[in-house]
């Protein structure tokens, strides 16, 4: 079953800022793939869904940090890249955790009441990217590729709503799912997914 709001909406964007300070991840990704993607897809690797709330730190400005829980249940297509590009930047790769928090920041607006689409909350999001990335050892020619095609063409995904965001992690069809493991950044392993809980 999907819906168009997490169980728990916060607010992932600074109110002002100028330029971001710091950043970290602070969990693993865990993320899930529905049995019945497997049968379906096209072509593609089809829809993941976030299995456990993923959590990054930033700040803005040299302030207090502040913590992005991107929540469970989020329908991600893991990192949207076109087809002829795919040789140089594939869906899945260093870049992943930053492109899975870009997905969560380009559809946050529409969880908040009267947030509405604002260039600065897009800006935030894709500057976010860049320095995850960074974060997470992407080398400087594919990160900067990334934040300039998704500057350049990423307006009209962040601004089109989106009511079919987020799953029911206790949907009985989503029973049996394939659990889609990430390697650890800092341990070189990989995290197995817990069981969804309520």
């Amino acid at each position: 079953m999907r819906h168009d709001h997490p169980n728990r909406p916060t607010n992932p964007y600074p109110d002002r800022w100028a330029r971001i300070t710091h950043f970290a991840y602070r969990s693993a990704l865990s993320l899930i793939r529905p049995l019945n993607t497997v049968q379906t897809r096209l072509g593609e690797d089809g829809d993941y869904i976030l299995q456990r709330d993923f959590l990054v730190d930033y700040a803005v400005d040299g302030d207090e940090p502040r913590q992005i829980v991107v929540p469970r249940g989020m329908i991600t297509d893991l990192t949207s890249v076109p087809v002829p590009f795919r040789v140089l930047v594939g869906r899945v790769g260093p870049w992943l955790e930053a492109a899975i928090l870009h997905d969560y920041l380009y559809v946050a607006w529409q969880d908040i009441p009267g947030r509405g689409v604002r260039a600065s909350d897009r800006l935030f999001a894709d500057r976010l990217m860049l320095v995850a990335m960074e974060e997470a050892g992407v080398d400087v020619f594919r990160r900067r590729a990334i934040y300039h095609a998704i500057r350049l063409f990423g307006a009209n995904a962040y601004a089109r709503p989106n009511p079919d965001r987020y799953a029911e992690l206790d949907d009985p069809g989503l029973e049996g799912s394939l659990a889609f493991q990430v390697p650890d950044r800092h341990s070189g392993t990989s995290s197995t997914p817990a069981p969804p809980h309520g």
